[in-house]
């Protein structure tokens, strides 16, 4: 099947064929256009997939189904999630626009624009193929407005947000998403880093930074199955195949004239990609959809690529804060791919971020630091990282927020508590959950005494997973 796949796909650059659909028991019939048609979308030639199990509430109650929530067949080859892919209303609530305008001025004060890469949701962007009831009941034009506004509201925040309107309301010539993934296809990548690309070219700024070109050619063909896929597989016992497009990868063309690239001396990046497994760079070829390429391509700018799968909303943005290249000031923009149905309401996540993006403890008063030992052990041991007591105690009352700045020598330290005791008897307890993937040990934690007058008398550190070696720990305390 993958030998007559390859034999009939001979497409142009960024087109695929997209002949009327046949009727899947029509096979005789069926055109060579038709067959590749089918082949490519992952039908062979069978119907869609459900059973009662899908519009079970308990199928989804837990683990990995949780964020499948409520699964649905559409046209032909798509599958939707009722809870994520047709949702309407994208919060931002008051704490989050003050920690991201927060975030915009802290990055703002080391000379960084903040470039928004709101990605749409899939019911924004493939309403056409849900069928009823659920097309009758998605309601289409308010999620757009909703998305809109959102948009609005990162803009007027001070960030530079990519204008996806015209990509909302006009009809495109290929699959902006993958029809049972929740991923974008490298022709969806490709749209929004266009548009990405528009909004920084009205900056100023991106003109101060040397300018090269790149070129992007087809790659190989790219398989998906699709998350939405697999599940019905494990529920129904039978689902669509693998869905297949092509790849594409973008190489620098360097001028043979030009002095600096001939002797390899290239000017060092300054602008960074954070975001999620949309923008990813993984080993797994089939699962590159070359957003890093495309912005290079239309920037004609080199990207340095933070993205990370399975670091949720932040994970990414937590590395490139944590980075020795943002410390020592190497960006001019930081480009965020972000879903727009990704939630910005953790205050714990807002908590590490934005202390990290204004650099910790580096060059603030120093009020408190101090050294311990995390032995190796089961979880739920408390010890003092901090104190701030005796002849050196600081008064720390009356300061506002603090901020911790820490440094692990592991970072396999990822689910912990940080437990802040005050003299007038309060404290806080903070549960931490580090992305799995964020390879770092440093981190940051802003501190929020319970009434203005409390002074910090301790920090303690509570693991909550087995420890297999010791952990030095090294902490901080200085002004927010």
């Amino acid at each position: 099947m993958l030998g007559l796949l390859l034999c009939l796909l001979t497409p142009p650059l960024l087109a695929e064929p997209s002949p009327a659909p046949a009727r899947p028991d029509d096979k005789a019939t069926l055109t060579r256009e038709q067959q590749t048609e089918q082949l490519m979308h992952g039908a062979y030639l069978q119907a869609p997939y459900t059973c009662p199990a899908l519009e079970d509430p308990q199928t989804y109650a837990q683990g990995t189904m949780a964020a499948m929530r409520q699964i649905v067949a559409g046209k032909r080859y798509w599958y939707f999630r009722t809870e994520v892919d047709l949702q309407s209303d994208f919060p931002f609530s008051d704490m989050s626009r003050q920690a991201f305008a927060e975030l915009v001025q802290r990055l703002g004060a080391r000379g960084i624009r903040l470039v928004m890469m709101l990605q749409p949701t899939r019911g924004l962007m493939q309403a056409e193929a849900l069928i009823q009831p659920w097309r009758g009941q998605y309601p289409l034009y308010r999620a757009r407005a909703a998305y809109l506004q959102k948009a609005q509201d990162m803009r007027s925040l001070g960030a530079l947000v990519t204008d996806m309107a015209p990509v909302l309301k006009s009809p495109h010539e290929q699959d902006y998403f993958f029809r049972r993934d929740h991923h974008w296809t490298p022709y969806g990548a490709r749209i929004s880093a266009i548009q990405v690309a528009q909004v920084m070219r009205s900056d100023p700024g991106l003109d101060g930074i040397a300018a090269r070109n790149f070129d992007t050619r087809p790659d190989i063909l790219l398989r998906k199955m699709g998350t939405m896929n697999v599940a019905v597989n494990r529920l129904c016992g039978n689902s669509y195949g693998y869905q297949w497009v092509r790849g594409y990868a973008t190489v620098p063309v360097d001028n043979a004239d030009d002095a600096d690239a001939l002797f390899g001396d290239v000017a060092v990046p300054r602008i960074a990609l954070v975001g999620t497994s949309n923008s990813d760079n993984r080993d797994d070829r089939y699962k590159n959809y070359n957003f890093q390429g495309f912005l290079q391509q239309y920037l004609h700018r080199d990207v340095v690529n933070y993205a990370m799968t399975g670091g949720g909303a932040t994970g990414s943005l937590q590395d490139l804060l944590y980075s020795d290249a943002y410390r020592d000031g190497q960006f001019r923009y930081v480009i965020w791919e972000l879903p727009v149905n990704y939630a910005l309401e953790d205050p714990v996540e807002w908590r590490q971020i934005l202390p990290a993006a204004g650099q910790g403890c580096r060059g603030r008063e120093l009020l408190a630091s101090g050294q311990a030992m995390l032995p190796v052990g089961g979880p739920d041991q408390r010890r003092e990282v901090l104190a701030n007591a005796g002849a050196n105690r600081q008064a720390t009352g009356e300061r506002g927020a603090l901020t911790l700045d820490m440094t692990f020598s592991s970072a396999a330290l990822k689910d912990f508590y940080v437990l802040a005791y005050y003299d007038d008897g309060l404290r806080e307890k903070v549960r931490v959950r580090r992305p799995a993937r964020l390879d770092t040990g440093r981190f940051m934690l802003r501190l929020d005494p319970p009434q203005a007058s409390s002074n910090l008398i301790s920090v303690l550190l509570e693991p909550e997973q087995a420890l297999t070696e010791p952990v030095q720990v090294e902490s901080r305390l200085c002004a927010y």
